[in-house]
């Protein structure tokens, strides 16, 4: 962990203060110095809202045709009868024809199963990946924070580190789409938009964080409501938009 000194720019640590990375002297220091920097609440305040959705990166509930894949591949699967007091003399050698069957049943399910576990691991790996650098983003010394309330009981924060090159996009207060997607894009000065990925929005209307990377003509973000699945390009008005500081 990267030790920070008392010397270091107060203002540049809303952000790992809202992830309880100071120390108590510093965090001592840094809440006095709250209580006189307006700017200081706002970054902290919406640094802790997208630290509060990182957690929920990882989390996946089981999917629920696992158990009917499993009951499934049960109930196709021949049960052996109980083995007589004194087993019969094999004709020929090699396994009986319906234990054969029972076996490859057995075995192809063992086979489905495994390769599911090994994908849901792969996406967890990824989620958690994705994860860390979302935490670095707003927990950088020059990280840059922006906030906006674009429209009527919604807010929007948006995270940008100059020197890992990436911005964090956050929110809360959209309403869930249905047969359509919100899409994220960042807009350059020469008046192009390119795709930062899909928002989902959860039951109470938080932004899951997205992590983007800006190129050197990045001057803001955009969110439009698309098709399902997302455009290539905008198929409609932006329903926020907002500048990136950093």
């Amino acid at each position: 962990m990267v030790r920070r000194t008392l010397n270091q720019d107060l203002h540049t640590l809303s952000g790992a203060y809202a992830l309880n990375a100071l120390t108590p002297t510093e965090s001592v220091r840094f809440e006095d110095h709250l209580a006189d920097c307006d700017s200081c609440v706002q970054e902290v305040r919406g640094f802790t809202e997208t630290s509060a959705l990182l957690a929920s990166a990882t989390a996946r509930t089981p999917p629920a045709e696992l158990r009917e894949r499993v009951l499934e591949e049960v109930a196709r699967t021949r049960q052996l009868a109980p083995a007589p007091e004194r087993l019969p003399e094999p004709r020929r050698r090699g396994w009986p024809w319906a234990l054969g069957l029972a076996l490859a049943a057995c075995l192809a399910a063992v086979l489905a199963l495994g390769a599911l576990v090994v994908e849901q691991r792969r996406q967890v790996d990824e989620l958690r990946a994705n994860e860390q650098q979302i935490a670095a983003v707003i927990s950088a010394p020059d990280a840059v924070s922006t906030s906006a309330q674009p429209m009527e009981g919604v807010n929007v924060t948006v995270v940008h580190s100059e020197s890992l090159g990436n911005l964090v996009f956050s929110a809360h207060g959209l309403e869930q789409l249905h047969d359509e997607d919100y899409q994220l894009w960042l807009t350059r000065d020469d008046g192009t938009v390119y795709s930062a990925g899909l928002i989902s929005v959860d039951d109470s209307g938080f932004v899951l964080p997205v992590l983007a990377e800006p190129d050197e003509l990045t001057e803001g973000v955009a969110v439009t409501i698309e098709p399902e699945g997302g455009s290539e390009q905008p198929t409609a008005e932006p329903v926020m938009a907002m500048p990136v500081t950093g």
